[in-house]
């Protein structure tokens, strides 16, 4: 008689503001413009034949059951034969900006093997989705399959540990909301928790691997992205709805994150 197996779960979910966008399977890939470049974050599945990725300086032999990031704002190419198709769900979210760096997933390592067990699994729920189960579909089977990439964390936490790891998720969660504030600042994060501003920055650094700076420009370029596509809103008032004051600085960090400016990637969608 085989055993049965229980494993307590963690009361924290710091993925709880990963959002799906679309959920497609691709079967024309010889057809669509290159190189890609996507306003957010695409998880891959290759479902058939064989491709050549070409992400930065660096090439990836593509088959069926391996798996591919994209990033947003980072182009990629494939090279791919007659036969090739794969499936794909684009999403966004603080939780991504947070997990996929803590599990390497990064555009120096997009590429991973042996995900054979997750394509019948996607192939299945694209044939079942509806107008009224998309949302929930898309995101129940890109939780599945982002819970493969181990974060490499210790389950077993101290108590000290545990409510360090919930205060922060407090800090968090209340940055995720109001991001696109533009007196959001360390400053008003200590007069709201009651901490010192040095303390809250290495809390950022240590949980995190980077700065509470860079944490907010990224969930705020990554909301600008999101509203270049939707194509509603001319350059400046997304720059304000972002939370920035001065468009000049908007352009300047969204340069350096997607290492193109606004203009350069509202021009490449709207070729698309």
């Amino acid at each position: 008689m085989s055993k049965s197996i229980c494993r307590f779960m963690s009361a924290k979910n710091e993925d709880s503001t990963i959002q799906a966008v679309r959920f497609v399977y691709e079967t024309e890939c010889l057809t669509l413009k290159q190189p890609f470049l996507h306003p957010i974050y695409v998880f891959h599945i290759v479902t058939k034949g064989k491709a050549t990725l070409r992400m930065g300086n660096k090439e990836y032999s593509l088959k069926r059951g391996d798996a591919f990031f994209a990033f947003p704002a980072y182009p990629y190419c494939l090279d791919a034969d007659d036969e090739f198709e794969y499936i794909y769900i684009s999403f966004m979210g603080s939780g991504a900006i947070s997990r996929l760096p803590k599990c390497n997933i990064t555009p120096e390592n997009p590429y991973y093997s042996d995900f054979d067990f997750l394509c019948t699994m996607f192939e299945n729920a694209i044939r079942r989705i509806t107008p009224f189960n998309s949302s929930l579909l898309a995101e129940a089977i890109l939780y599945y399959a982002l819970s493969f990439f181990d974060n490499g964390e210790n389950e077993f936490e101290t108590d000290e540990q545990k409510n360090s790891s919930g205060i922060f998720q407090s800090i968090v969660d209340y940055v995720d909301y109001h991001y696109r504030e533009s007196d959001i600042s360390l400053g008003r994060l200590a007069n709201v928790f009651s901490y010192t501003e040095k303390y809250l920055s290495s809390l950022f650094k240590k949980n995190m691997q980077i700065g509470f700076i860079s944490y907010l420009n990224k969930l705020r370029i990554q909301y600008a992205c999101e509203l270049i596509q939707k194509g509603n809103m001319n350059m400046s008032e997304i720059s304000t709805a972002c939370g920035y004051s001065d468009y000049s600085y908007f352009s300047k960090v969204f340069k350096k994150i997607t290492g193109h400016s606004p203009t350069e990637i509202l021009k490449y969608l709207k070729n698309q």
